[in-house]
């Protein structure tokens, strides 16, 4: 997946600025796929650029017009032609599994204080997902089915995530009991 069809998908429904499209992928989308502000304007350009999007300036007192986008129809066929399109094995890019891989070479109190933090978020991210699918349930699942879904495939993501931690916590614990004092 690119950004450009995160972008198109959230337009698909209904316009929105590059701002509004930022918030989302802070409180929705970038749950499952992350941007930049500075990626998303990038992006609606080359976009707006290639026909798939176009925007409308809105005037506003005090500030620059607002511009808000709206997919066109060429960028529906293009989440058309990608829907059907094999998504592919996701890439995992954890910094933290290759410190814990090489391990061997770090201080396990280290580990386990970063271990702790990152848990921390993983937390508060499951907190996250775990109210959003609890209001998509309210809002009734059946109208929400693709987002819920979603949702929770971010929950239990979130949760063999952290089983997986609480594993490496014992294991580096129960190594570093062993190991001399300095």
């Amino acid at each position: 997946m690119s950004l450009r069809h995160a972008i198109l998908v959230l337009l698909q429904d209904q316009e929105a600025s590059g701002y509004d499209l930022a918030r989302e992928f802070a409180n929705s989308i970038g749950l499952v796929w992350n941007a930049t502000h500075q990626q998303i304007y990038l992006e609606l350009g080359k976009l707006n650029e290639q026909h798939m999007v176009s925007f409308r300036h809105v005037p506003q007192e005090g500030k620059p017009d607002k511009k808000l986008y709206s997919i066109t129809e060429d960028g529906r066929q293009e989440l058309i032609r990608w829907r059907k399109t094999p998504a592919g094995p996701a890439r995992i890019r954890d910094a933290f599994m290759v410190k814990v891989a090489g391990g061997q070479l770090a201080d396990s109190g280290a580990l386990l204080g970063e271990l702790e933090q990152l848990s921390k978020q993983r937390r508060e991210r499951l907190a996250t997902f775990e109210a959003l699918a609890q209001r998509l349930d309210e809002q009734g699942r059946e109208e929400n089915l693709y987002s819920y879904l979603t949702v929770r495939r971010g929950i239990l993501d979130q949760r063999a995530w952290l089983q997986w931690a609480e594993e490496v916590r014992q294991a580096l614990e129960h190594a570093s009991v062993g190991l001399p004092t300095s």
